[in-house]
């Protein structure tokens, strides 16, 4: 089996993780039945649990005389800003239409499956019976958002670039109309650790580590080799300070005093939100541009072909709702495409490279299927560097997505073996090398270890306890006070294992690394208890996109700027060249996103 569905996910091995429920006190059932035949008078109450993508939550539902007065949370980490705002909706549409019967919202899909699953539960308790109420007329939801004919400027995708876009051009005095396809917003940025590489960052400063955009250039430069356009590097290399500042005063990010230093980066320079995830930027940009008056934010709405005058300028965008099928055209004087990749189109991913087959996972949003790049191409857009696919090498192994637990590794406490309990390459090598390099492996697969102590120190495990919790019970992820102990449930040579850490806690007392010269700081791995991982590489950025120029314009075949079209984010390739390194997805977005809404604005 390649992988579980997000249903079997939810249905099979998590779903031995949702117990049962519990009846709180309330009034007395009388024994008389309410209006609807599913359930007593009186008040009652009733708790519910589900397992979503970060773990198991409880929900508690109110119920007086047959009717349902409230769902309650009461302990969640799904993703903010996308499981809980699935949460949110829901509970109002179930509370609103008295019915059980609703769909999952798009983009958190594993998030609604499970809060509906939970509310079931916890209305059996409260005397109901969930089986009627999913059988009760469907209730749909309804935007109170009034869509406008025009506006200043048009920005497609609500991830990371998108924001940027559509903040900078309404701080431009413009009006915006910042369109979503998925029921909640952040796309990739959502899904991503939210870390930035910023040359000459104030923690870089902190430490007495120099730094310089020059030398970030170098580095994503020869990272991608050499296939980027370095005109388009230097701009994101010079933006990222100026963008991480962005983000810090227009956004409200906090960032931890720490830095990690990802594979292919010379210099340790990558900046990482407090809660070390990329919905620290998504949940408060939303909220930043609910508070902005010139901005309409409207989700489950799909761009579905650009609009052109006589003359060749993009004047505007023709959509559709995803939930009502209803049609609509916005004009306006400009469109910023921020709809992100292609890594979950696996027709065009296998169009491009045949090799990105569905054999690879993908860590992406459902909602990265190149709709921008196709739109843009259908007016005469030029693609480049679309055979470019990255796979990122620490996934997990039955539904590809990143593993965050993985970045023991960034922070030079894990080492990486294979079935045979032997390292095979340098930890800290680029994406597409170790990715390479794990293919190769026995049974496409490889290990991190590393142990308490390290566990300890980076607080990993505690940031990011509910994927552990989660990897633990699926034992993905296996501790134990030995090496034999925790190479044995992976059936890796527990005797080549102890020798290889043997090997490696010498070169750490030696001060170099023999073997593949591990470029960090050597950090031995002493004593237990310890912990294996097992992880393979899945779909996780597509280089290729629409050409740009230094402004962010869309060029045509020939090469000229399409009149009133822009792109920012991962829908405009040639900037990474061949391999994006990590944490520069994020100087990207924010940087050519405020540039894109900047001189989107300008000719508004």
């Amino acid at each position: 089996m390649t992988g579980l569905s997000r249903r079997k996910f939810l249905t099979g091995s998590a779903l031995a993780a949702v117990g049962g429920t519990l009846a709180l006190a309330g009034c007395a059932p009388s024994g008389k039945k309410d209006e609807g035949g599913s359930g007593a008078a009186g008040s009652a109450a009733g708790i519910g649990s589900g397992m979503g993508k970060h773990g198991t939550f409880n929900v508690e539902v109110m119920v007086t005389d047959g009717k349902l007065d409230r769902i309650t949370v009461l302990d969640s980490r799904e993703t903010p800003g996308m499981g809980d705002a699935a949460m949110d909706r829901l509970s109002k549409l179930i509370v609103d239409n008295q019915t059980l019967n609703v769909d999952t919202v798009s983009g958190a899909t594993l998030s609604s499956m499970a809060f509906t699953t939970a509310v079931a539960q916890a209305l059996d308790a409260a005397g109901q019976k969930s089986s009627e109420w999913k059988k009760r007329d469907k209730a749909e939801y309804t935007s109170e958002v009034k869509l406008p004919t025009s506006t200043d400027v048009v920005v497609v995708g609500a991830g990371g670039a998108g924001f940027a876009a559509a903040i900078t051009a309404a701080n431009e005095g413009k009006n915006v109309v910042l369109m979503e396809k998925m029921g909640i917003c952040g796309g990739d940025t959502a899904l991503s650790g939210g870390e930035m590489a910023v040359p000459g960052n104030w923690i870089q400063s902190h430490e007495g580590i120099a730094d310089s955009p020059a030398d970030l250039a170098k580095d994503m430069l020869v990272g991608g080799d050499d296939k980027g356009d370095p005109a388009l590097v230097q701009v994101i290399a010079e933006g990222a300070l100026d963008a991480s500042q962005w983000l810090t005063f227009e956004g409200g990010i906090s960032w931890k005093h720490d830095l990690m230093q990802f594979g292919g980066h010379a210099i340790k320079r990558s900046i990482i939100p407090i809660t070390h995830s990329g919905s620290e930027m998504t949940s408060k940009l939303t909220k930043r541009v609910n508070e902005m008056d010139e901005i309409v934010l409207v989700t489950d709405t799909r761009a579905t072909e650009l609009v052109k005058d006589a003359s060749g300028a993009v004047t505007g965008v023709k959509m559709q709702n995803g939930i009502t099928g209803e049609e609509a055209t916005v004009a306006c004087k400009a469109v910023v495409l921020a709809a992100g990749g292609f890594g979950s189109n696996l027709e065009m991913r296998k169009k491009y490279n045949p090799a990105m087959d569905e054999s690879i996972l993908s860590t992406d949003s459902v909602g990265a299927t190149g709709d921008g790049i196709v739109m843009a191409e259908k007016i005469g857009a030029n693609l480049i560097d679309m055979e470019y696919i990255q796979t990122y090498p620490v996934c997990d192994p039955e539904t590809g997505a990143l593993l965050y637990v993985g970045d023991m590794r960034l922070e030079d406490r894990a080492i990486m073996i294979n079935k045979e309990g032997d390292r095979f390459v340098e930890e800290l090598d680029r994406r597409d090398v170790l990715s390479n390099a794990i293919k190769k492996q026995t049974d496409g697969k490889a290990y991190m270890l590393f142990n308490q102590k390290e566990a300890d120190e980076t607080g990993l495990l505690k940031t990011h306890a509910d994927e552990y919790e989660n990897l633990e019970a699926r034992k993905v992820i296996v501790k134990a006070d030995t090496l034999e102990a925790a190479a044995e449930p992976f059936g890796i040579d527990a005797a080549e294992l102890k020798k290889t850490v043997e090997k490696w806690n010498q070169f750490c007392k030696d001060g170099k690394d023999t073997d593949f010269n591990y470029r960090a700081k050597l950090v031995p791995i002493e004593e237990g208890p310890y912990y294996l991982m097992s992880y393979k590489p899945a779909v996780h950025y597509t280089m290729g996109g629409l050409h740009i120029n230094t402004d962010a314009q869309v060029l045509d075949n020939a090469g000229a700027a399409i009149p009133g079209l822009f792109a920012a984010g991962e829908v405009a390739g040639h900037k990474m060249g061949t391999n994006r390194l990590g944490s520069c997805s994020m100087s990207d977005i924010y940087t050519f996103g405020r540039i894109a809404g900047k001189n989107a604005a300008a000719l508004a």
